[in-house]
Order: C-alpha cells, then structure tokens, then sequence
C-alpha cells in the first residue's frame, strides 16, 4: 500500500509541477499543476490556497480569496439585514396603528350593543347656543313643534 506523501512533500510537489508547465511553455492553471502533480484541484484549492492564488497571479486572473469572498458575502447580509430591521420597524408601527383601530372599534361595537340591548342609555349632547342680543329671532320657537327655529344661514 502507497503511502500518502506529507503536506510539505505534497507542497514541494505542487510547485515543482507548476515550474515544469511555466518552463515548458505549457498552459498554467488549477488543472494541470493538479494533473501533473497527481493530485485533485480541490486539495490545491482547499488544502494549498497560497499555491491556488499563486497560480491565479501567474495566469492574471484576479485573486479570489476564501477571506474576500467571506467579507464579500458579509457586507451583502449585513446590508440584507439593515433592510430587513428597517421593514420589520414599518410593520411593527402598523401593527400598533391597527392594534389602536382594533381596540376603538371593539369600543364602539360594546357600547352599540349596549345602547340597543337597553342595557344602557346614549345621551347625546345637546347643541351649544351662542345668542346675540342683535338677532333675537334666532331664539324664537318654531311654531309647529316648539323647537328653537333655524336661525339665518
């Protein structure tokens, strides 16, 4: 059974391949260090990111690191939730509005259901009179039905 070569022969290994394609004019990428070293390109990315971003300059292609990504990711869930607190807070106030309309209108059902049971009587205000001592036939009572008749519009 073959043993499994250490990190840094693995390491070494990973390098001495990406010198022979460089020196042999070959294409340089993920791929083919991983094909001529005999390993995966996921354990160059996952276990040798140094010799992945390595590669990556080599190529020109723009350096994408685990940690740029994760900051990226970051910033977009954090911008996410700034959103999301300030729409929660919207909802929150209408909850309280219609909470204030619910309980007004659970107020007035009570004290209609009151008034038509009999169980309570509904006075109502009787209108404020301002006389003036120019006008006195607006105090006049209507002759048919004793009431105070309308006064000049």
């Amino acid at each position: 059974m073959s043993r499994m070569p250490s990190k840094p022969d693995r390491r070494a290994a990973l390098l001495a391949a990406l010198d022979a394609l460089q020196c042999g004019q070959q294409k340089v990428s993920i791929s083919a260090v991983a094909r001529k070293a005999g390993v995966t390109p996921a354990l160059i990315h996952n276990t040798y990111p140094d010799v992945a971003e390595r590669i990556r300059t080599l190529t020109g292609r723009q350096p994408d690191t685990k940690a740029q990504r994760d900051c990226d990711s970051l910033r977009a869930l954090q911008t996410a939730n700034k959103r999301l607190q300030h729409d929660n807070a919207e909802l929150n106030a209408d909850v309280a509005r219609l909470a204030s309309i619910v309980q007004t209108l659970t107020d007035e059902i009570t004290r209609l259901r009151a008034v038509t049971t009999g169980k309570a009587v509904e006075l109502v205000k009787a209108p404020v009179r301002c006389e003036s001592p120019d006008a006195p036939a607006a105090a006049a009572l209507h002759p048919a039905s004793g009431k105070s008749a309308p006064g000049p519009a």
